[in-house]
C-alpha cells in the first residue's frame, strides 16, 4: 500500500507534500510522488522538431521538480518518484492511484485559495469529484505537524444517510490509529441554513437531539467495526457564517477532517455536495473526502420455474 501526491512541475507550494509526510510519519506508508506532464503539444505537430524540444524542457523541469520535492520529504520516508505523460493531469494521478493500490491520494489547495484554507482548482476539484480512494487536501500554506495525525473529525450531516460513512471512517480511523470524533457543522442565519429553518426554539431544541441521536448511533457503528477505536461525539459546532461554524470548532494540531461524498453523487466514489464544499472550504485542517461505499445487496429470492408446455 502506498500513498499516491501529485506534483506538478510548475507547483511552489509544499503542503501537498507535508501532509502526505505527516500521513505517512502515522501509517508507515511508502509515499508515491508523481509528476504529470500535461501533453499540450498537439497543435504544433506541424512544426517540425518544436514539440521534441518542448517534450524534453517539460520533462527536465518535471525530473528538476521531483528531484526538489524528493529533497523536501527528507530520508524519514520511503519515497517512489514517477514522471507521466497525460492529456488529464487528475486522470494520470487516479491511474496511478489504481496501479499502485493506494489507500490514499493527496492533493493541496488551488493557488487563489486564501492562506490556511483550501480552494478547489482543476485538479483537485476534478480527483474530489471522480475518486474511488479517498482524497486528501491540505490548505494553503499547510505544514506537518511533528507527530504526525492525531485525531480523526467526522464531518456529518443531521440525517441518517451519513450512517452508510461508518465503514470508511472506521477503516480510515484503524488505519491512522487515531481516535473519532464525530461533529455536525451549523449556521444560525441565512436563508439556507438548517439553524435558520429551525428558528423555533422549541423545534430548534428538537432537532439538536435527532442530531444527538443519529451521532451516537454512528459512534456506535464505528466502534463495532474498529473495536480498537475510542470514538467520541460533539453535538453542534454553531456559527453565523460557515466560517464562524468551523472556527468555533475546538482544533488541535495534528487533526484531520474527513467529510463524506454526498449521496447524489456516483456510488463508491468522491462526490462533493455543496454543504461538503462549504466545509472543506472553511476548514483550517486538511480534509480527506471519503467515497461512500456501495449498498449491500440484499440477497434474490429464487425465481419460480415455468411449468414445461406439453
Amino acid at each position: 500500500m502506498s500513498i499516491v501526491v501529485g506534483f506538478g512541475s510548475d507547483t511552489r507550494s509544499t503542503s501537498a507534500l507535508d501532509l502526505a509526510s505527516e500521513i505517512a510519519h502515522t501509517t508507515g506508508e511508502d509515499i508515491v510522488l508523481v509528476s504529470v506532464v500535461q501533453d499540450s503539444w498537439d497543435s504544433l505537430r506541424d512544426f517540425a522538431g518544436v514539440d521534441d524540444e518542448w517534450r524534453r524542457q517539460v520533462r527536465t523541469q518535471a525530473g528538476e521538480a521531483l528531484a526538489e520535492a524528493r529533497e523536501h520529504l527528507g530520508n524519514e520516508h520511503r519515497v517512489v518518484t514517477r514522471a507521466r505523460t497525460a492529456r488529464s493531469v487528475p486522470q494520470s494521478l487516479l491511474e496511478e492511484v489504481r496501479e499502485n493500490r493506494a489507500k490514499l491520494v493527496v492533493a493541496g489547495s488551488a493557488s487563489h485559495g486564501a492562506l490556511g484554507r483550501i480552494a478547489f482548482g482543476s485538479t483537485n476539484d476534478r480527483l474530489a469529484h471522480s475518486s474511488e480512494t479517498p482524497v486528501a487536501i491540505a490548505p494553503r500554506g499547510y505544514t506537518a505537524h511533528p507527530n504526525g495525525i492525531e485525531r480523526l473529525v467526522v464531518a456529518v450531516d443531521p440525517t441518517s444517510s451519513d450512517e452508510a460513512l461508518a465503514q470508511p471512517v472506521a477503516d480510515l480511523a484503524s488505519w491512522l490509529g487515531v481516535p473519532v470524533e464525530i461533529v455536525t457543522f451549523a449556521v444560525r442565519s441565512g436563508s439556507r441554513s438548517a439553524m435558520a429553518t429551525f428558528a423555533d426554539q422549541g423545534v430548534r431544541q428538537a432537532w439538536a437531539e435527532l442530531v444527538h441521536e443519529h451521532q451516537v448511533r454512528l459512534a456506535k457503528r464505528i466502534g463495532e467495526l474498529s473495536p480498537d477505536t475510542e470514538v467520541s461525539t460533539v453535538q453542534i459546532s454553531t456559527g453565523e457564517r460557515w466560517s464562524l461554524a468551523l472556527d468555533s470548532y475546538g482544533w488541535r494540531g495534528g487533526d484531520l477532517l474527513a467529510v463524506g461524498s454526498s449521496q447524489h453523487g456516483p456510488v463508491a466514489r468522491v462526490f462533493v455536495g455543496s454543504t461538503a464544499t462549504r466545509i472543506v472550504n472553511h476548514s483550517p485542517v486538511p480534509v480527506v473526502l471519503l467515497p461512500r461505499p456501495a449498498p449491500l445487496k440484499s440477497p434474490r429470492a429464487p425465481r419460480a420455474r415455468r411449468p414445461r408446455k406439453r
